[in-house]
């Protein structure tokens, strides 16, 4: 689980740095907060949601 959540989070960290919510879609991914996660960033944009869902599932 520790490194799918470091995967997930060197993806995020490079790609979605500057998206609104980054911070706090980064606090919900190591609270393991799934739900809160899709909620912050369900306005990312679709290939960004898509890749790091295969990452955090």
């Amino acid at each position: 689980m520790r490194e799918s959540q470091e995967a997930a989070y060197r993806f995020l960290s490079a790609i979605a740095r500057n998206l609104p919510g980054f911070e706090e879609a980064t606090r919900a991914l190591f609270a393991k907060a799934r739900a809160r996660l899709r909620e912050v960033v369900e306005a990312w944009p679709v290939d960004i949601l898509a890749y790091s869902a295969t990452l955090v599932d």
